[in-house]
């Protein structure tokens, strides 16, 4: 289920409390105005998300391949969850006109965090790396679902809350829900079908 509405606002009032947390949040960071703005909302976002989650489960973020946008995110949650493992979603091609020697930002780091002493830590190894084509519609990119059950099915907890708080199209709920977890994202416009 997609609750609508701004991120910030909902994890203040959440009261679940996750067993499982995987997003893929907007990757703007720094900059001034609009940015700025976007990246100090996620980073607070995550803050607080990783303060609901239950002790000894995991904590998965999406963030651009590059080193800042990872130190970035694993900043944010700097004191509440260890980060463990980064994986990396692997695009055949690259959508962006960004060339560098060796590296067209044609991939995504996955960082794997956990809260305290893992509960199986045997889920982490599963978590490596996955090719596979975005999904595109229109101007816009979509999480494929093979890339969001890869983060969520070595993760899940059956029967328990999984909580993605920058949600999208879904994709990453779809999953959840296939892996037997009450699924609850936020999304600002969110996809009519999914909305709560």
């Amino acid at each position: 289920m997609i609750k609508p509405g701004d991120s910030l606002d909902l994890i203040l009032a959440e009261t679940a409390v996750p067993d499982l947390i995987v997003t893929d949040p907007p990757y703007a960071f720094g900059g001034s105005g609009s940015e700025h703005a976007i990246s100090a909302t996620v980073a607070v976002v995550l803050r607080e998300a990783a303060t609901r989650l239950a002790k000894g489960r995991w904590m998965l973020i999406m963030c651009a391949s590059s080193w800042r946008s990872t130190a970035y995110m694993v900043e944010a949650v700097r004191g509440i969850v260890e980060p463990v493992r980064i994986a990396t979603w692997c695009k055949p091609a690259a959508r962006t006109k960004v060339e560098t020697t060796g590296w067209k930002w044609a991939s995504v780091n996955v960082i794997a965090c956990r809260k305290g002493k893992a509960i199986d830590d045997c889920a982490a190894s599963d978590l490596d790396h996955i090719t596979a084509p975005p999904i595109i519609n229109g101007r816009r990119a979509e999480l494929p679902p093979e890339v969001a059950m890869w983060m969520v099915k070595p993760f899940a907890v059956p029967g328990g809350v999984m909580l993605d708080p920058f949600a999208g199209s879904g994709a990453i709920l779809r999953a959840a829900e296939e892996c037997g977890m009450t699924a609850i994202g936020y999304e600002k416009n969110p996809p009519a079908e999914r909305a709560a």
